[in-house]
């Protein structure tokens, strides 16, 4: 399983120690074959006092979609997030990924590559107005 966690974080670029993949398949969605990864998120500590003592309380499941360079089949990291109950301070939280916006379901890799993407079609167009 070790192997397999290192090979798809490598090939999405992922370097969070808390995420571990446990799975991958293809999916048809839509009229197109999607690679689906499914991955959970641990939270090693409560955010609000870094305690490690915690109770485990379920988990939330979100659909996150990746940009490849091999663009005809699209990645869906299914990744599952823990809700946790800390035993020191009662408090209640949900392990956070830094790759992805609180509440939205597109990567920032991706949103970066759809804007540099955006700007250099804009400056193609640019210099061809301008000669």
């Amino acid at each position: 399983m070790s192997s397999l966690n290192d090979c798809i974080k490598f090939h999405l670029n992922i370097e969070d120690p808390n995420i571990i993949f446990s799975d991958y398949f293809k999916k048809y969605i839509n009229g197109k074959y999607h690679n689906l990864y499914v991955a959970e998120l641990i939270q090693p500590y409560c955010p609000y006092c870094l305690f490690s003592n915690l109770k485990h309380n379920g988990h939330y499941t979100s659909n996150v979609r990746f940009i490849t360079a091999y663009a005809s089949h699209p990645v869906i990291t299914r990744l599952k997030k823990q809700r946790v109950l800390c035993n020191a301070c009662l408090k209640r939280s949900l392990a956070q990924y830094n790759l992805i916006n609180k509440g939205c379901y597109i990567s920032n890799t991706s949103k970066r590559k759809i804007l540099y993407a955006l700007l250099s079609s804009m400056m193609i167009l640019i210099i061809y107005v301008n000669n």
